[in-house]
């Protein structure tokens, strides 16, 4: 989510009328933020609390954040300095050090000192001092600021202060007025406000001077650091409702008000709700699809005041992404997969909602650990008012997990931008069915491209086999033709499924696909934000992934790194930044990539693992599109094979013509799919102009 999809204010105090300064500013801005730059004025655990406040999702989201702050130095301390009592830095070590001290019962001020130094041990926070050059009075660096940027590169700017006197804060009063680069009007003053800012980081400032953090005053800071940290600010109370009878039920689905949802989220709600709260919603990768589901949960707790909810995800990676969502609309969901203890809990949230002692829980999983034994047994105890939200949803559809589905389960939501399963209509029919018989809304890509989606342009590459390839590929459709007419339909269909999947791995690893890839990448040895997807199949007794990575690598010289099964979880993260910081160059993945990792700085995809399934390279389509900081457009490179050149066409017998035919005309589905969303379109299609007409596939 971006800065401007908050529903955000030009104004905010503390008290006042324009909202709660935490809960309406500082927690939802910062959930977004990945920079956050501060000054705060003096540096005191009174103001450092204040520059603390709402970093918990800060933290969580690997932001980094820059803060300034001056020392508070009295007489004494400016005496020592002058008279040459102490050297400067002995001075300002020893007042800094004593600014961190705190009434130990202040469990604010606890908590927020324990967010600065969790980032500081997260490497995510650079702090410096700012001291008057003029050493010889009391003044200060007095100016309060703070900048931040989202993953877009939307820009805030705030100014305001907290009413400080010598002492500290007073009843920690704050107000900020706020500015919007997006805003014409206030993008000049965002601009202005960052400059300065950087000219204090720079050292660039002629009144002062800007000295790095002491190693002495660090380690205090790292002190307070505890073994966790909160997900709620310590000023903010608990969001408490009472039932009639039924006691505190402190978490439940609720939309935050910094959540402001677009018209078509809104209206996919409505047609969901219209459809007896069962359907399918169809919205492309990029449209907040999973914003739209937990709000579409929280109305309908609205509206029955009691709720159960189970959300199924193929894979752990987006279970937690669903996590992070989950909490910000108020939520604290039971993680349920693999070997974590979760099975006691689950038992007695289902007990509690059953016997009306809790209206809510949620528990969310992954399709492996909701189609087991001890799962199901667990959800067919609920007795009524539950939600099951499906991600990823075309995966129910394979026939073991659809056989898992519990039809006791009133309320129905199913999520994909792909709904419908590849050769496998009586799968998509049935996962259909379950989920109130239709897609209820739908927002593709169409829609979404130029909106939430950069535009593209789309470059189709014609690679032909090797004479070895062609040959090897010609005996075996030879052989497969004659298939066609044998008697023993068993053992035809047993020979032809060998012999089609023997064919699929020539075209797979076409050796000259690398070199065309070579050839383009060798014009942009210097580019970075490049995502190459290969196959699995081996090129001269070579994974075609570890040939790619080495000609990049080795022959270009670039920074590569594969992208794969091999990697774990905390490996894959690690990539993923590097990526993003452009440190690498290009990742090279078989199919990790495909669904929900997002890779937003993504700017080049190289397709040399063409897939014919819709699903597939609709989805990796979408991975590419995601908009990102200084990103105007996204270019797709895909590789289409050929067996034999265009002049030889017309010498192929007809049964052999047919099958070529066929086979390239499930490619020209894809290639057309990809170019009429493309800037480029038509340029694009005309690049397998003479090929379409060699195989007489004008019409497709």
């Amino acid at each position: 989510m971006a800065f401007t999809d908050l529903d955000l204010s030009f104004h905010y105090r503390t008290g006042g009328s324009s909202g709660d300064i935490i809960n309406d500013f500082y927690v939802p801005v910062l959930s977004e933020a990945k920079i956050y730059k501060r000054a705060v004025g003096y540096f005191t655990s009174n103001s450092l609390a204040i520059a603390a406040k709402g970093l918990s999702s800060f933290i969580k989201n690997g932001g980094k954040m820059q803060l300034i702050a001056s020392p508070h130095l009295n007489k004494e301390d400016i005496e020592a300095i002058n008279q040459g009592y102490k050297a400067r830095d002995e001075v300002l070590n020893e007042r800094l050090i004593k600014e961190l001290e705190f009434d130990a019962e202040d469990k604010i001020i606890q908590e927020r000192l324990n967010y600065l130094a969790w980032l500081v041990y997260n490497n995510q926070l650079d702090i410096k001092i700012a001291v008057l050059k003029d050493q010889t009075s009391l003044g200060i660096y007095h100016e309060k600021l703070g900048i931040l940027e989202d993953v877009v590169g939307n820009k805030i700017a705030f100014s305001g202060s907290s009413n400080e006197t010598e002492g500290g804060l007073v009843n920690n009063y704050e107000a900020i007025d706020v500015f919007f680069s997006w805003d014409n009007s206030d993008e000049k003053r965002v601009t202005s406000k960052e400059q300065a800012f950087s000219n204090l980081w720079t050292n660039s400032n002629s009144q002062l001077e800007i000295i790095d953090f002491p190693d002495a005053v660090k380690d205090k800071l790292l002190k307070y650091r505890k073994n966790t940290y909160s997900n709620r600010d310590p000023e903010v109370k608990n969001n408490e409702i009472k039932d009639q009878g039924m006691g505190y039920q402190i978490n439940y689905p609720r939309i935050p008000d910094y959540i402001k949802l677009r018209e078509y989220q809104i209206e996919a709600i409505k047609s969901w709700f219209k459809n007896s709260a069962q359907g399918l919603l169809e919205m492309a990768t990029g449209t907040g699809k999973t914003i739209t589901a937990i709000s579409a949960v929280s109305k309908l707790y609205e509206n029955t005041g009691k709720l159960a909810v189970v959300i199924a995800c193929p894979y752990t990676h987006l279970v937690n992404q669903w996590v992070e969502d989950l909490k910000k609309f108020n939520m604290a969901p039971i993680i349920a997969y693999g070997g974590k203890n979760w099975e006691e809990t689950l038992n007695d949230q289902i007990t509690s909602f059953n016997y009306d002692i809790i209206n809510h829980f949620c528990v969310i999983t992954t399709n492996d650990t909701f189609s087991s034994e001890k799962m199901q047994n667990q959800l067919r105890n609920l007795k009524s008012d539950t939600v099951f939200v499906a991600d990823e949803a075309h995966h129910l559809g394979a026939k073991y997990l659809n056989s898992k589905l519990i039809d006791a389960i009133p309320y129905r939501l199913a999520l994909s931008a792909t709904p419908n399963r590849w050769y496998d209509d009586e799968g998509t029919d049935k996962l259909l069915k379950y989920f109130g018989g239709k897609t209820v809304y739908q927002f593709g890509l169409d829609q979404a491209i130029g909106r939430f989606l950069t535009e593209y342009f789309y470059y189709p590459h014609i690679v032909y086999l090797d004479e070895d390839e062609s040959e090897e590929y010609y005996e075996i459709t030879r052989k497969l033709v004659k298939t066609l007419g044998s008697d023993d339909l068993g053992k035809s269909s047993e020979i032809k499924e060998k012999l089609l999947i023997k064919r699929a791995r020539i075209l797979s690893s076409a050796r000259k696909k690398i070199d065309k890839l070579n050839e383009l990448m060798g014009q942009s040895t210097e580019s970075k934000y490049n995502i190459v997807y290969c196959g699995d199949s081996d090129v001269d007794g070579e994974k075609q992934l570890d040939k790619v990575i080495k000609m990049l690598g080795n022959r270009l010289g670039m920074k590569v790194h594969s992208f794969t099964a091999r990697e774990d979880h905390s490996e894959r993260k690690e990539l993923l930044e590097r990526f993003s910081e452009g440190d690498l160059q290009a990742l090279v993945a078989i199919k990790c990539l495909d669904e929900g990792v997002d890779v937003p700085a993504t700017q080049n995809a190289y397709i040399l693992a063409s897939s014919t399934n819709p699903r597939e390279f609709i989805q990796r389509r979408g991975r590419v599109l995601r908009k990102h900081k200084g990103k105007q457009y996204s270019y797709i490179h895909d590789f289409i094979i050929l067996p034999r050149n265009i002049d030889e066409i017309s010498e192929l017998e007809p049964a052999l013509f047919n099958m070529e035919r066929n086979l390239l005309k499930r490619e020209l589905k894809r290639l057309t799919e990809f170019a009429n969303l493309a800037m480029n379109g038509p340029e694009a299609i005309e690049t397998l102009a003479d090929v379409t007409r060699a195989y007489n596939l004008l019409d497709v």
